[in-house]
């Protein structure tokens, strides 16, 4: 759906359920999230990941009120719920209200305090795609709280907070910072170059008139997958405890890097030594990227996917049948110059860089190839790199 229809649906929605048609409605929206290399892994080692902003958004229509009331409605659930903002809690029942109503309790405690809001959500972001839709509609409130407060956060505290709603308030055993760190800081034909430890935006460029994202979802998420994805975070920790018997006074496993790490990984367990380089190797594809895309290299830069898919597949033992399948599909369609896994992996989905020319006819051919082999249909989105989260304006009828 075209953004400025999506903003049509919000304001109709939210007048609907709240009247006040000629008051002044706050309009928000936060676009939907690509990683391309690194992500979760990688940020679990202090490390750097390669993201962009996503055309599918989320928007937030939002009002002040002056009750000391959260009144929250979803139009893809058609609900709404009221809260005490004094009372705010986690409530399993409230369901998707979770995520809007942990980041109305951290702002909060920002010492940020609101007499009130109401607000209506609208999104056209796929559920279930890996696409970041609950930390956009995480970001999308947090950037309608700085306009609508007082004393706006800055970019990295409003990040963090959108963090913590994912990983402490909904309680989940994920919530990463590159999300919502894409989402608010993406920008149009930009990829986003996201260091975990140091948080400053950096960026490479993008032509996104002579290439595409293409996202193939596999259809497919592994029971296995929350609790595999566990143990390699706990893997993690333990290769850090080994990788300082070989080289002394590193803070994480980012800091391993170079000619040290060549003659530290000799001496290591094979199994041991394979999942620590997928981490150490993946940041370097993530710095090399940017030096890629920099120069116009888009050969170069589909080959680091490939490499980045072949390691979680090779080295890190994330990925499944299915999806390397679908990689193995997608190396030989046309306009395709690489492809990778994103997410933590046992499913999920690819993010394949095309050609525009060739986007149709490599979009018809994997979904074709793809069912034909495994009998399950994939679903495919195209993006480009878009704007992170900001405040829009409204959409005038032109109607008589």
């Amino acid at each position: 759906m075209a953004l400025e229809d999506l903003i049509k649906k919000a304001q109709s929605t939210f007048h609907h359920q709240y009247g006040d048609i000629n008051k002044h409605v706050t309009l928000v929206a936060a676009p939907s999230r690509i990683t391309l290399l690194g992500g979760e892994y990688t940020e679990a080692v202090d490390g750097y990941s390669l993201v962009a902003a996503g055309s599918h958004s989320v928007v937030v229509a939002a009002q002040r009120r002056n009750d000391r009331q959260a009144v929250i409605h979803s139009l893809a659930y058609d609900e709404k719920i009221k809260v005490n903002l004094a009372m705010l809690k986690f409530d399993r029942s409230d369901g998707w209200a979770n995520f809007p109503k942990g980041v109305l309790y951290f702002y909060e405690r920002t010492g940020r305090k609101f007499e009130g809001i109401q607000m209506t959500i609208v999104s056209d972001i796929p559920e279930d795609a890996g696409l970041g839709v609950s930390a956009a509609i995480d970001t999308a409130t947090a950037v309608a709280c700085n306009i609508l407060g007082t004393q706006p956060l800055d970019d990295a505290t409003l990040v963090k907070l959108c963090q913590r709603v994912e990983s402490q308030f909904v309680g989940g055993d994920r919530g990463d910072y590159f999300t919502p760190f894409a989402q608010k800081l993406g920008k149009k034909d930009k990829l986003v170059v996201f260091d975990s430890r140091s948080f400053k935006p950096d960026y490479a460029p993008f032509d996104s008139k002579n290439y595409k994202l293409v996202v193939v979802d596999s259809g497919v998420k592994k029971k296995e997958r929350d609790e595999e994805y566990k143990k390699r975070l706990e893997l993690f920790k333990q290769l850090l405890v080994e990788i300082r018997k070989h080289v002394p006074k590193v803070i994480s496993l980012r800091d391993v890097d170079g000619d040290a790490y060549e003659d530290a990984r000799k001496k290591m367990d094979i199994i041991l030594r394979k999942r620590l380089d997928h981490v150490v190797y993946e940041n370097q594809r993530v710095r090399r990227a940017k030096d890629i895309l920099a120069r116009g290299d888009y050969a170069a830069f589909g080959q680091l996917l490939n490499h980045s898919h072949e390691s979680l597949a090779d080295k890190l033992k994330v990925t499944c049948g299915e999806v390397d399948i679908l990689w193995g599909i997608t190396q030989n369609l046309p306009g395709c110059l690489g492809a990778r896994m994103a997410g933590i992996g046992w499913g999920g989905h690819l993010v394949c860089l095309v050609k525009a020319g060739e986007v149709q006819a490599f979009s018809d051919q994997v979904r074709a190839e793809y069912k034909k082999k495994v009998n399950i249909n994939a679903k495919v989105y195209v993006y480009e790199p878009e704007e992170g989260a900001r405040e829009v304006a409204p959409v005038v009828s032109t109607q008589v």
